[in-house]
């Protein structure tokens, strides 16, 4: 996971809001802005500041004493690596790229386990032929490389340090994607995760739920994204030449996104005292926060060192013209807003981030173009999302205001919105005073509180706005009101 600041979500949230809606900002004084400080205060207490790497590394040295090695004859040391497969053909049909000398992700003696290597014929021990009836399995499904039992025995190569849940065959809900019932659960809590978050509005943030699971160590709490993040950037990692494990690892891929991954937050009490769930406090599967979230990044970017150095060039281009024809005819609101940011890591993480990337090309201009013109849509499909599920509220009381206050804000309104402004309603009559902090205190501006009524397509919506204008009345200005989102309305 990523470090955010207080800082951050700001600009995020005024990044989301309307263009026309962003109207001096700046202007609105100091106590606006401490208010909009506590509130992010309060919802992004829990996402603290990471230790150093350096730290974290010595801390993981420390565990590794604890920790039994799972591998079953490990991988090569050489500088082989995973990306020497230029003769392997991605599927459906892209020649993989040549080996690029410069490429060593994953590759180091540092690195040893952590991805496998697609020449490698790996087969399962006999402790996971014992333990796992899918250990054994030749059936290659389709839209894989490999064979099950090819897959899972990569799996026991990986490095407990990275992919924490170790043997895999002890903990198979975090590996077992070919079992239908269990990849069928794990999709649906991941489409569950994203339409949660899609219902948000700014300033809000979502809590992931936890799992418990029973190990060999006994009944432990693990954060719900761990279902998929794990077990699709392990299948990947095991058969990177797949075209369903490439799809899967770029949804895992999401939540390391760090604009979307503001979006959520993990209920942990003090994270030196070990990782706890807040509510229970029960331990989770890592000794700290830290190392928890340094486990979820070297993870991820052992994917990442795949997916930028063997999966070719063509092939990720092709995949993300899929992905925009998708985008562009997708007509549920929820999809469309996991396939906006489903693209916005695959740009971000790996198209721009791939060894033959070349912004002079005129194929990546073309993506890039398409990419530019769904950043634009952004705004929209949030709040469609946001919408979609949405439970309309009640109409507010307004009161009656005087006929040049009324007049000068309508029309600011009608300015902003446009053709689907329907009406403002005035909350309060009484204009408040925001002053400076310090003496002589003067008044900075004054402010009224209003709801304005907007209609698209056939939905009536309404948000909440601060009309604001100086002492003197020459400067007035519209904008949301920090925290505030367009909502469904019983219009009468």
């Amino acid at each position: 996971m990523k470090t955010k600041s207080i800082f951050l979500v700001l600009l995020i949230v005024v990044f989301c809001m309307p263009v026309q809606a962003q109207i001096n900002v700046k202007k609105l004084g100091s106590q606006i802005k401490r208010s909009a400080e506590q509130q992010v205060e309060q919802k992004v207490k829990e996402k603290a500041a990471r230790e150093t790497r350096e730290s974290l590394d010595r801390a993981e040295k420390k565990l590794d004493q604890g920790v039994s090695n799972a591998t079953s004859g490990g991988s090569s040391t050489d500088k082989k690596g995973v990306a020497d497969d230029s003769q392997k053909k991605y599927n459906p049909g892209v020649e993989a790229p040549a080996v690029d000398p410069r490429a060593s992700d994953g590759n180091s003696k540092d690195n040893k386990g952590v991805e496998t290597n697609n020449k490698e014929k790996y087969t399962p021990s006999a402790q996971a032929l014992a333990a796992d009836p899918k250990a054994s399995d030749q059936t290659v499904e389709p839209g894989f490389t490999k064979s099950i039992s090819e897959i899972h025995a990569a799996y026991e190569q990986l490095d407990p340090k990275v992919f924490t849940y170790q043997p895999y065959y002890e903990y198979k809900v975090f590996y077992n994607v070919h079992d239908k019932s269990t990849e069928d659960f794990r999709v649906r809590e991941f489409n569950s995760l994203i339409a949660n978050i899609a219902s948000l509005g700014p300033l809000n943030y979502y809590p992931v739920n936890y799992l418990k699971i029973k190990t060999p160590d006994g009944n432990l709490l693990v954060t719900m994204d761990e279902l998929f993040r794990n077990a699709w950037t392990a299948q990947f990692v095991a058969d990177p030449m797949s075209s369903e494990a490439f799809d899967k690892f770029t949804k895992a891929l999401m939540f390391g996104n760090q604009i979307f991954e503001a979006k959520i937050y993990y209920e942990m009490d003090d994270p030196d005292k070990g990782v706890v769930h807040a509510k229970t406090g029960e331990l989770l599967i890592a000794p700290s926060r830290s190392i928890y979230e340094s486990r979820q990044d070297r993870r991820e970017e052992a994917g990442l060192s795949l997916a930028r150095n063997v999966v070719s060039m063509d092939y990720v281009r092709t995949y993300l013209k899929d992905l925009f024809k998708q985008f562009n005819t997708e007509t549920d609101a929820v999809v469309k807003y996991r396939l906006y940011w489903q693209i916005d890591a695959v740009m971000l993480d790996i198209f721009r981030k791939h060894k033959d990337y070349n912004s002079s090309d005129v194929a990546n201009r073309q993506i890039e173009a398409s990419y530019s013109a769904m950043e634009s849509q952004r705004m929209d499909v949030e709040s469609d999302a946001r919408l979609s599920n949405a439970k309309p509220v009640e109409m507010p009381k307004g009161v009656s205001i005087d006929a040049a206050t009324s007049a000068k804000v309508n029309g600011m309104a009608k300015e902003m919105l446009g053709a689907e402004y329907v009406k403002t309603i005035f909350l309060s009559s009484k204009w408040s005073e925001f002053q400076e902090d310090k003496y002589p205190y003067r008044v900075m501006h004054l402010s009224l509180p209003a709801a304005v009524i907007v209609k698209r397509a056939d939905k009536y919506l309404m948000n909440y706005y601060d009309i604001t204008k100086s002492p003197n009345g020459g400067e007035w200005n519209m904008m949301v009101k920090m925290g505030s989102s367009f909502q469904p309305v019983n219009y009468k």
